[in-house]
């Protein structure tokens, strides 16, 4: 049985949540995930058949040489590969994106930049859409232009809010910041990355103090409104070797990582994703006589799948 959203969202006040590390979140989380069997808390049973995404350059896509890497792809073509049915996609990013025009980095003359922002623009590019399947990305580009934690979730915070009343049937996720080198103030001060800092103008923030905060307040929002946060910061930090050589965009590989991050969240939580297995598991009388051993050693597949008494 699939639990409401909201009634799970009760179980952490935001009085609490406020004052709790990215790690006691996620506990709180997962306990809170638990239902009086002890059993994980579904939060969606049904297959989705609509996927919206807003964010930023990273969810757009950009530097991915392979279209099924970006993170938004990759992502999809998980669901499709393991749900029952069909998902049509509409990736509703925009590069350079902030969340409000409060962010110092926005610039109303910067239409399909960071103009419109994500709430002058969510009730148009994802509302609309009629999405069970709801994805955001923010927190990068306004991080790294320095807009304050207040201002900035008190915008994501009616997004989100007024998101999930419109949409009470979808599943709404909420992609964490990613990891950028700038957030190494260490790194960032290598002379290489001189030129590269001139290119960002506003965007050009050192230090990660901001960002981490950004991470945990989304991760509390998350909880208290019923949503499903997935921290990709903790997945990508420090890893170099996933990013491009401007310093702010992911590889093929880490564009990859990301959707299968945002993948691994859901499907940890929620049982539409396995509704395909369980329907192969009956049909196909599945069971350890009959599965496995692919590239296996011969003697140990002619122990364990015994063709003749499972065909029987």
């Amino acid at each position: 049985m699939t639990m409401n959203r909201r009634t799970m969202a009760k179980l952490v006040p935001a009085s609490i949540g406020a004052l709790l590390s990215s790690g006691s979140l996620r506990a709180i989380s997962d306990q809170g995930s638990g239902n009086a069997s002890g059993l994980r808390i579904d939060l969606r049973s049904k297959p989705v058949q609509r996927l919206v995404a807003m964010g930023e350059s990273n969810a757009y896509g950009m530097s991915a040489g392979d279209p099924n890497n970006e993170w938004v792809q990759s992502l999809a073509n998980l669901i499709r590969r393991f749900q029952d049915s069909p998902l049509r996609v509409f990736n509703n990013a925009i590069p350079a994106n902030v969340i409000s025009p409060a962010a110092p980095g926005y610039n109303p003359k910067d239409v399909y930049g960071t103009a419109p922002s994500a709430i002058e623009r969510y009730e148009n590019d994802m509302i609309s859409y009629q999405p069970d399947l709801a994805v955001y990305a923010y927190g990068l580009n306004d991080s790294r232009c320095g807009h304050s934690l207040n201002s900035f979730m008190q915008a994501y915070r009616e997004i989100v809010v007024n998101t999930i009343k419109k949409l009470p049937d979808a599943l709404t996720v909420l992609v964490g910041p990613y990891w950028n080198v700038q957030y190494n103030a260490q790194i960032w001060a290598d002379p290489k990355y001189t030129k590269i800092k001139a290119g960002f103008g506003k965007f050009n923030l050192p230090g990660d103090a901001l960002v981490t905060s950004y991470n945990k307040a989304i991760a509390t929002m998350a909880i208290e409104t019923g949503a499903l946060f997935v921290d990709v910061y903790s997945l990508l930090d420090g890893a170099m070797w996933l990013m491009t050589a401007d310093a702010c965009h992911f590889n093929d590989v880490g564009q990859s990582l990301i959707g299968m991050k945002v993948f691994l969240e859901i499907a940890a939580r929620c049982s539409f994703l396995s509704l395909k297995s369980k329907r192969m598991e009956e049909e196909l009388n599945l069971s350890i006589r009959n599965t496995g051993g692919t590239q296996a050693l011969p003697h140990v597949i002619d122990s364990w799948r015994k063709v003749d008494t499972w065909k029987k």
